[in-house]
């Protein structure tokens, strides 16, 4: 045999062999990833899209066709008209919105015409809606397989209908209309207490709704037309707006759907777009690589190594990248187990991240999927914390409003609100430890979380960090402190702030005159002339 046959004969073996040896390769990532799955799943956990879809319940016993479609009805009120409700003017104090005879803004000086309006067309469309949410279940018919493409176009008309529902509870306050308050009131939590889609962002959507009604919640309970039973009911509603149950689904749904995009991109390499991926795989409108090699050399290279590095991830890499992430996500599972049964973000925390330290991660260029989704995952369950904190201060400060409407004051401590008012002492969902509680020489109270640095500074509202739109919010507190209504100095204060900044806003610029180039305000000189001669 010659020898320029025998050497191709063993180039051949060789090159065989590396094929071989790079097909093995690719068996056993995928049995190693396959082998952990199999010991998720052995353990209870649910990998799969399906294994987390709802159930849809029988048309009678649905709210959502009839919720979403008088929702897509409602009409919008613009931003610059949309009431601040529970508008913190002070550290600690809040604006009564409902009480004030004219709401000024930094843009105008009263915009209730316009939040009465508002609310007052859409009306029947309220009623509708609450009509709807008499029914016991709200479950939306989605493509759950569409994974993260899936289109939520009722997520919008959701919070729009919370929103709305808690304009109208202000609006019928400011009126005298507390009947109506207080069924918008209890309408507008049964809402969110029946939003329980299993995504991430619809559950953070649902915060939002909470949030608009917990600041209503608060305006209401400035109000004397209540009695005792009618907090009750208010109370009840609360307590059952559960939120633990419905976070983990979402996340578990979350993990189904992440695992459903290395399968596709495994398949598909070309879909990584698709899927908000940045990755160098040329895309379709690119233009001609061969093109590119003699006009941008460098771009082709660019090009041509991203190419071989994707098809080698989904080959090979994708396997471990896919293992490292399936690995922090049961982590941040069972972490939020322990935060949920054990009533303590510190606690989960401090668990979490000594369970990510004791991970061994696979080398950088292996988690390139992975080191995209995962950081989003990091502070998400502070999202949850925090809802759950207000929620629960929420709960407790109705039944406080309960105590002082039965016995005609507010209670020494929270322990003397258990049994009648609550099951038991409410906990702070930052460390676990019972809600603080002060009886003010007043007779009012206060009442705080320790908020996201754990730390108790007794009831400190003072800020830090807080938006110079919102420089007083509470929820930037050294203590998540329970507002107070701020008194009438307090609130004339504030308004007189943005009558300054709606004056400063319509003073007329000053006059321009010819200059170079263009325009130049009087008394500035132009580019390019010289210089007045110095007296001598």
């Amino acid at each position: 045999m010659k020898k320029p046959v025998k050497i191709g004969l063993w180039l051949l073996g060789l090159a065989m062999l590396g094929l071989l040896g790079l097909w093995l390769e690719h068996e056993r990532a995928k049995a190693r990833l396959a082998a952990f799955k199999a010991d998720l799943i052995a353990k209870g956990e649910k990998l799969a899209i399906a294994d987390h879809v709802p159930k849809l319940p029988p048309a009678l016993s649905n709210a959502a066709p009839d919720f979403i479609a008088a929702a897509n009805r409602l009409t919008e009120l613009k931003a610059e008209w949309q009431p601040a409700r529970m508008r913190m003017v002070a550290p600690g104090k809040a604006r009564v919105t409902w009480r004030q005879a004219e709401l000024p803004t930094n843009v105008e000086s009263d915009i209730w015409p316009f939040i009465i309006a508002h609310v007052e067309d859409n009306r029947p469309l309220l009623a509708e809606l609450a009509a709807a949410l008499e029914r016991p279940e709200m479950v939306f018919n989605l493509d759950y397989s569409k994974s993260f493409l899936l289109r939520l176009p009722h997520l919008s008309k959701a919070r729009l209908a919370a929103n709305t529902f808690a304009n109208a509870v202000l609006v019928d306050l400011r009126t005298g209309q507390t009947n109506e308050a207080f069924t918008n009131l209890l309408v507008a939590v049964r809402s969110q207490r029946l939003f329980r889609e299993p995504l991430l962002i619809s559950q953070l959507v649902r915060f939002a709704g909470l949030a608009f009604v917990h600041q209503v919640t608060w305006e209401a309970l400035q109000h004397s037309a209540w009695a005792e039973p009618d907090l009750h009911q208010w109370q009840r509603e609360w307590e059952a707006c559960e939120l633990g149950d419905c976070w983990l689904s979402a996340i578990s749904m979350e993990r189904g759907m992440i695992s459903h995009v290395f399968d596709e991109c495994r398949a598909k390499p070309g879909r990584m777009p698709d899927f908000g991926i940045n990755s160098a795989w040329p895309s379709p409108g690119s233009g001609s690589f061969f093109k590119s090699v003699i006009d941008e050399p460098s771009h082709a290279l660019r090009t041509a190594t991203g190419f071989f590095f994707v098809m080698g991830w989904t080959g090979w890499f994708s396997f471990p990248d896919e293992r490292w992430m399936l690995e922090n996500q049961q982590v941040w599972h069972e972490g939020h187990r322990r935060m949920i049964r054990q009533s303590s973000l510190r606690e989960a925390e401090a668990w979490m991240s000594a369970k990510r330290g004791s991970l061994v991660p696979p080398p950088a260029y292996l988690r390139f999927l992975s080191s995209q989704a995962l950081p989003a995952m990091d502070k998400a369950h502070r999202k949850l914390a925090s809802a759950e904190a207000v929620r629960r201060l929420t709960v407790t400060a109705i039944a406080l409003h309960r105590h002082r409407l039965k016995h005609g004051k507010f209670p020494e401590s929270l322990s003397a609100l258990v049994p009648e008012f609550l099951a038991e002492v409410p906990r702070d969902f930052m460390d676990g430890q019972p809600l603080r509680y002060r009886l003010e020489p007043d007779g009012q109270f206060r009442l705080w979380s320790v908020g996201e640095d754990f730390k108790d500074d007794g009831g400190d509202a003072t800020t830090s960090g807080a938006s110079s739109t919102n420089p007083f919010d509470w929820l930037k507190g050294r203590d998540w402190v329970w507002p107070q209504p701020a008194n009438e100095a307090e609130v004339a204060a504030f308004h007189a702030e943005l009558e300054a900044k709606r004056a400063a806003a319509a003073k007329p610029p000053p006059p321009m005159v010819p200059g170079w180039p263009g325009m130049i305000p009087p008394g500035m000189t132009p580019p390019g002339t010289p210089s007045p001669a110095l007296p001598p």
